[in-house]
């Protein structure tokens, strides 16, 4: 059985994706930051170096969240809610853990750069054939589209509106009597 083509992923998606992993990350790293503060206050500690643990947790996430997923599930919890799978395009696999973390380091450091940033954002619009933004294109890797919606059939029933059918219902079709056979040997 033939597979469909794989259908490449449209770029409102990919930002709907990337507001999901920020307001994760972003989740995550407030409650963190809101334990250790009232573990700070609460055991009453003259210094702040609590707080790095803060710190420490957000470099974890840049080395564990986007590339571990990617690598692992074929995307973050935000693509994976739209739909979306990264993938290698020499290929179509998913990526290893090493080109997963090289993609996420490289839209990390486009974001840095305002104009960049930008500019990284805003490449899948124009790019063809992949739809690539730059940080894809940095390591070769596209986003496909994995759950393609279903195609769009008529409704097996009149539209709203025109209940009961001119006319009235038509009768129940006559239900044909049960066959009777003779028992065998007479």
């Amino acid at each position: 059985m033939n597979a469909p083509p794989p259908v490449l992923a449209n770029p409102g998606r990919r930002l709907l994706a990337v507001v999901i992993d920020v307001v994760i990350a972003a989740v995550a790293l407030s409650v963190i930051s809101a334990v250790i503060g009232v573990v700070v206050t609460v055991g009453g500690s003259a210094d702040n170096s609590p707080f790095y643990l803060t710190l420490v947790a957000a470099v974890a996430m840049v080395f564990l969240y986007s590339p571990l997923l990617t690598a692992t599930c074929g995307g973050t919890v935000g693509k994976l809610i739209c739909g979306l799978t990264v993938v290698r395009v020499a290929d179509g696999r998913r990526l290893p853990y090493g080109t997963a973390l090289a993609r996420h380091l490289a839209h990390l450091g486009m974001w840095a750069v305002p104009v960049l940033s930008q500019l990284d954002a805003l490449f899948c619009l124009w790019d063809r054939p992949y739809r690539q933004c730059l940080h894809d294109k940095a390591v070769g890797t596209l986003v496909l589209r994995t759950r393609v919606p279903a195609p769009a059939f008529p409704p097996p029933y009149p539209p709203p509106g025109n209940y009961p059918p001119p006319g009235g219902y038509p009768p129940p079709a006559p239900v044909p009597p049960a066959a009777t056979n003779p028992p065998a040997g007479s």
